[in-house]
């Protein structure tokens, strides 16, 4: 496994705490309907009777997707907010930050492309709407609009398990990899470097150049 493997997803647990945090704000002002507050009671009191064997798991599993998929529709508005919020994060700013996120920046990384360094926003985009739940949270959102609940609760598991299989498969992929591109990356066309290699990359050109000049000059004091 590389250091920027490690370096990177301790980039994006910084970045999703981050993202987590101004999704907890933004939904705090959000008022809390009577309904959500009596399905937490619910919830509470339906673990509370499993845990002294009053139901078993059976019903446990059963009465507990009920409530939870009511909580889902309930919650519908934060679930919005937090999917914008995420887009923000990890399409606009690193958009104009040349490729960061405050994540990236502390770890010293940085998304470029593979077919051309500048960037465009559909770039950032792609890598977002399968690395940061994004098109999971979408498709959510539609499911929960559109669909009754038997089906609901069928299409969630199987959408649920998917998007979980990408997600396991592009961290995989980062660590194991040896150009370290995950699934996102390789339909983005990006990959994640170091600023430092970077710097000293440039640095390493601008030595061979002006070693080149100086060969270049000495032998044209030669030739005269």
């Amino acid at each position: 496994m590389k250091a920027n493997s490690y370096k990177r997803i301790l980039a994006y647990l910084v970045d999703i705490m981050l993202v987590v945090s101004l999704s907890s704000l933004f939904t705090g002002l959000i008022p809390v309907s009577e309904k959500q507050e009596n399905l937490a009671k619910q919830f509470t009191e339906l673990t509370t009777k499993y845990r002294d064997q009053e139901i078993n798991s059976e019903e446990y599993l059963e009465k507990g997707r009920e409530i939870s998929y009511q909580m889902s529709q309930e919650t519908i508005p934060e679930t919005i907010v937090t999917t914008v919020l995420t887009l923000i994060y990890f399409v606009v700013v690193p958009y104009f930050m040349n490729g960061e996120t405050i994540g990236k920046k502390l770890m010293k990384l940085r998304i470029v492309g593979t077919k051309s360094k500048e960037l465009k926003m559909n770039n950032y985009l792609i890598r977002a709407l399968i690395i940061n739940s994004v098109l999971m949270n979408i498709v959510s959102i539609f499911m929960l609009l559109f669909l009754n609940k038997n089906i609901y609760l069928k299409a969630n598991d199987i959408v649920s398990y998917l998007f979980s299989l990408v997600y396991f498969v592009c961290i995989a992929m980062i660590l194991f990899k040896k150009d370290g591109r995950g699934l996102h990356d390789i339909l983005a066309n990006t990959k994640v470097i170091s600023t430092e290699a970077e710097k000293q990359m440039v640095l390493d050109e601008e030595k061979k150049e002006e070693k080149e000049n100086i060969k270049l000059k000495n032998a044209e004091v030669i030739g005269k």
